[in-house]
């Protein structure tokens, strides 16, 4: 490969490594989903048990095990650090980004220029630039997404049952990466089969059907491979936990942190999924739909992928929307067919235009992490907590609420806190008066002579408290103020 189309190639590989530097440097590790991940990780790590994931060294059933799996790789082949999750999850972006590429060549083959395209249009994309460097499920679960369907359409050309069987192992991955979820966004693409398939070249819809059995049957495996030694080791109440529990109870929004939201919430999101894109006047120019439409300069093999293209996502926003538990991060996975079929009708656009778009958002956000690292983002930085914590290896500690995991990576605990209720956690200290208290409040009366540490942390203030002060002892302050000895009771941060 000529030196210069290698440069290309990997040109928006080194931009979004570059955006990760700038991220890993101004932005912390943000509670509470990134902290927690964290801990789960490290807690499978430092216990060296690969097989129960825990937080709070207790049985952790909202996510299945393979993005933990992989960070611990990471850290077994690199040392325990956050540059080397991250770098997990660096590969993680870039091989969505690679994947949803391979994706344009087997939809358009006859059209090069799509292909091209696509790391530029994911690039900028505004919902890949939100989450392409968090430490969350998403990505991973989207290249599940993808590899699985690129085998079902090696599968549809007839390439063989091996075909089926990768497809199966793919999507058997992706529930080990974010659950049964995994379905909901490969049932699209095999349902509308008889809309995309190429009559000429494709299997009959009849047998393409029937090798489902197949398909199920590998994704399967990977599936029983974890969660069998896992139900022999921990009984059937982890299962209920983990399929029923937590799979059913954010389809109800039952379930505590479920994220319960209207079923329009997505309708609303769907403008921000199309950024910056969707302000470009070279595709409302060209007339994108109109073209569909009448069939304008769109051959009928096209057709029938377009039809692909813009009935998965939508579908996917459909299932969603009827589900009560809702984040923005669960479409993430409908976004490489918006990018694909943003990239047909923006082929004509020239590619320096898309390359100055996706620099300049990628440019953008780094400057507002740059911007937020000394406005908004210290709040969420538990750091000097952490170190708080950790100078402390013998002390016993309690939580006061509900322990998401926020400190256990951070302080590296290899024990758990015990948890108290506002009611119980003076009594606690009473029994362990070497030990410390960890809260998040807004207003906490009477403490002023036992808090040794306290910081804004969002909207609330991180207080750590023991069990008596002596007289004249300093209060610790780390990137924020609690009111000195005037502390009666702690206000909200601001």
């Amino acid at each position: 490969m000529p030196t210069s189309l290698l440069a290309e190639r990997l040109l928006p590989y080194l931009l979004l490594a570059a955006f990760f530097i700038v991220s890993a440097i101004f932005r912390p590790i943000l509670p509470i989903d990134e902290t927690r991940y964290l801990a789960v990780a490290w807690e499978m790590f430092s216990r060296q048990d690969f097989l129960v994931p825990t937080l709070n060294f207790e049985p952790y059933f909202h996510k299945p095990p393979l993005l933990f799996w992989l960070i611990d790789l990471a850290w077994g082949l690199l040392g325990v650090s956050r540059a080397a999750a991250l770098a997990v999850v660096f590969l993680i972006s870039s091989l969505v980004i690679y994947l949803t590429e391979l994706l344009a060549k087997a939809l358009f083959p006859e059209n090069p220029d799509i292909a091209r395209r696509v790391p530029w249009l994911m690039l900028g994309s505004a919902v890949f630039i939100i989450y392409s460097s968090l430490i969350l499920f998403d990505l991973l679960l989207t290249a599940c997404v993808l590899a699985a369907v690129l085998a079902l359409l090696d599968f549809a050309k007839g390439l063989g049952a091996i075909c089926a069987v990768t497809a199966g192992l793919f999507i058997g991955l992706g529930v080990l990466s974010k659950g049964p979820v995994v379905l909901v966004h490969v049932a699209a693409p095999i349902l509308l089969y008889p809309l995309w398939r190429d009559p000429h070249s494709s299997l009959p819809p009849r047998r393409f059907f029937s090798s489902t059995v197949v398909v199920v049957a590998a994704a399967l495996l990977p599936v029983a491979a974890w969660l069998g030694p896992v139900l022999h080791r921990l009984g059937s109440g982890f299962a209920y936990d983990l399929v029923w529990r937590q799979a059913a109870g954010r389809v109800s929004g039952s379930l505590a942190g479920a994220h319960a939201r209207p079923f329009y919430f997505y309708v609303e999101l769907l403008p921000v999924m199309l950024l910056p894109w969707i302000l470009s006047p070279h595709l409302w120019r060209s007339r994108p739909w109109q073209r569909w439409q009448a069939g304008i300069d769109i051959p009928l093999r096209d057709q029938r992928v377009i039809q692909l293209l813009a009935l998965w996502p939508l579908a996917v926003l459909a299932a969603f929307s009827l589900i009560a538990g809702k984040q923005p991060h669960y479409l993430v996975p409908a976004l490489p067919p918006v990018i694909l079929l943003l990239g047909y009708f923006m082929a004509r656009i020239p590619l320096g235009a898309l390359k100055v778009t996706a620099a300049a958002m990628l440019a953008a956000a780094g400057i507002a992490q740059a911007v937020g690292s000394v406005t908004v983002l210290p709040r969420f930085d538990m750091t000097a907590a952490a170190s708080f914590i950790e100078a402390r290896p013998d002390a016993d500690l309690a939580f006061e609420g509900r322990y998401q995991g926020e400190l256990t990576f951070l302080a590296r605990l290899e024990r758990p806190f015990a948890v108290v209720s506002p009611e119980t956690w003076d009594g606690w200290l009473r029994t362990y008066p070497r030990g410390y208290v960890v809260a998040k409040v807004r207003a906490f009366p009477n403490t002023v002579n036992r808090v040794v540490f306290s910081q804004c942390l969002q909207k609330e203030n991180l207080v750590i408290l023991e069990a008596a002060r002596k007289s004249g002892q300093m209060v610790h302050v780390a990137r924020g103020s609690i009111g000195g000895e005037r502390m009666e009771a702690t206000g909200p941060c601001r």
